[in-house]
């Protein structure tokens, strides 16, 4: 029997019209990660308002790159496994898929790695559930879309009945924060994705690109793992932080808003979120957001760690800049660095540049600063953390000039 959605036991923000529930839920483990993620599902109504028995589901998670659970840089196994769960004992049919990050190579093997490390191979026999290995794509025309008007897809997204997003609520040296409409990215398959971070540099942009390709997909329901996100140099670099939450929506846009709240951002400081608005997905109040079950005010964290590219706020101030500084601001945007003594030479920068600015000399990758974009896909990309970002010292000039402006 269909359970019946719960009642609201938090505030409503303005008219009701889009869904979100909040969850705590203090830590990891399956039974107690199982009952949360249970209840964020039917405080909207229960998993049967979202997939019908005998469905072809897709779940996507956030696989930035082949990494421990411990590390927090992906989708915890336990949310995965308890959506999973939920999934196949309604009927449906489960399977798992993603590219992981800009520059990965979207292959069987690296796939294979991909899901041992992250420990989803684990729980996907127990659970029956099936992990993606086709590694084929599709054009997909986007006639509707804003901005971009064509996508390449990972193949079972196409063939999916229905898309369910389960997301990892980290910063992003990019777009300030990445969660819901961000993790969407990961249909698009390997290289593709550098290809646009080298098209799409101002974070504007590319979150018009994010909201283009959400509104093309319209996953179906959303669950973020909040139970323990990243903050600072995020999405992979970051120092995991304790926020204890477990959220659950059919929009993107207004999971994201809630997400960003909790940890104390300004929702529209979050450039998905603007374009959210702009596109009228959200009202420029953001109101028409009904939260269910925790109070947002409940989690008190007023000290979430931004990334450094917005902690002193040179992505907003540089709006404002007149055109005679433009070569200043370049200079004073943050750059990436190789740390020689920690380079391993595995190429991954190398292949995650979408403008070829980052090469192999002498045994070690290097950064050419000249033509760098600042998309910081390398940084993202490399796992052993042999990527830092700095300023020239024309950029600590600048960033003293345009603070001082502040």
């Amino acid at each position: 029997m269909e359970k019946k959605p719960q009642k609201a036991t938090d505030q409503s923000i303005g008219p009701k019209s889009h869904i979100v529930s909040l969850v705590r839920c203090e830590d990891y483990g399956r039974e107690m990660v199982f009952s949360s993620v249970s209840r964020a599902i039917d405080l909207l109504g229960g998993i049967g308002a979202f997939v019908q028995p005998g469905m072809r589901v897709l779940v996507k998670p956030n696989i930035l790159q082949a990494s421990a659970p411990e590390a927090m840089v992906c989708t915890h196994p336990d949310v995965i496994y308890s959506v999973c769960k939920i999934l196949k004992e309604h009927g449906c049919h489960v399977i798992l898929a993603e590219s992981p990050g800009a520059g990965s190579v979207y292959g069987p093997a690296q796939l294979k790695k991909a899901y041992e490390k992250t420990g989803y191979t684990q729980f996907a026999d127990e659970l029956g559930i099936e992990l993606n290995y086709d590694v084929s794509y599709e054009e997909v025309p986007n006639p509707e879309g804003r901005f971009i008007k064509r996508f390449s897809i990972i193949k079972p997204a196409r063939e999916a009945d229905a898309i369910v997003v389960v997301s990892k609520l980290k910063t992003h040296l990019l777009t300030e924060m990445t969660a819901a409409t961000k993790n969407l990215f990961g249909l698009i398959p390997g290289y593709e994705k550098a290809s646009f971070h080298g098209r799409l540099p101002d974070p504007l942009d590319f979150s018009r690109m994010l909201v283009d390709l959400n509104e093309l997909i319209r996953p179906t329901l959303q669950v973020m793992d909040a139970v323990i996100a990243m903050e600072g140099d995020g999405p992979s670099s970051g120092e995991p932080r304790k926020v204890g939450a477990i959220l659950a929506s059919s929009s993107y846009a207004a999971i994201d808003v809630v997400a960003a709240r909790v940890i104390g951002i300004p929702p529209m400081d979050i450039p998905t979120v603007k374009v959210a608005v702009e596109r009228g997905l959200l009202s420029k109040e953001l109101e028409g957001i009904d939260v269910r079950g925790e109070r947002i005010g409940s989690f008190e964290i007023k000290d979430f760690k931004l990334p450094s590219t917005y902690a002193s706020g040179e992505r907003k101030k540089s709006g404002f800049v007149t055109r005679n500084m433009m070569k200043m601001m370049r200079a004073y945007a943050l750059r990436p660095v190789v740390l020689r003594e920690r380079c391993t030479a595995c190429g991954d920068c190398v292949r995650a540049c979408p403008v070829q600015m980052v090469q192999m000399h002498r045994g070690k990758a290097k950064v050419d600063h000249s033509k760098c974009i600042r998309c910081y896909a390398c940084h993202e990309m490399c796992t052993v953390q042999a990527i830092t970002l700095r300023r020239s010292f024309g950029g600590k000039v600048a960033a003293k000039l345009v603070e001082r402006r502040g």
